[in-house]
């Protein structure tokens, strides 16, 4: 596996997943990849508990138990929270969904399962694009 370049080391992900097993299985696979994690089970604990100056990227199921992916970032959005970048994960969405996710300030799907090589290069490209807005001075 090739290392992913060192933009991204420090970046906090928060995965909002209801699957625990692959809740855990993704947290260990980004640690060991550099990055900080923290995880939640659904939107609602995402929205109350996270610190979000400290959140880069969240990796956010679509299917969730109450409020679904996309009307998690809409209410992320909502609060005016616009810093972290949002990636929704799902095995199947309708083509309707993805109208509704880039609406939503939703920058990418990974479709699941996804393997670790399609992650990584998802990963890369947000980290690399990602820098603008992460270095001193700028705003989120």
């Amino acid at each position: 596996m090739t290392p992913l370049n060192r933009v991204e080391e420090g970046w906090m992900i928060l995965i909002v997943e209801d699957d625990q097993l692959f809740r855990r299985a993704l947290a260990t696979y980004l640690v060991s990849r550099g990055f900080r994690t923290r995880v939640v089970a659904n939107a609602e604990e995402a929205l109350a508990s996270a610190e979000w100056p400290k959140v880069d990227l969240v990796l956010i199921d679509y299917f969730l138990p109450g409020m679904n992916g996309i009307e998690f970032a809409r209410a992320l959005r909502a609060h005016n929270i616009m810093h972290p970048r949002l990636v929704l994960m799902s095995g199947y969405l309708p083509a309707s969904v993805f109208d509704e996710a880039r609406a939503a300030s939703i920058e990418s799907v990974l479709h699941k399962p996804y393997d670790m090589e399609t992650l990584d290069e998802k990963l890369q490209t947000l980290c690399e694009e990602g820098e603008a807005y992460r270095s001193p001075g700028a705003t989120g």
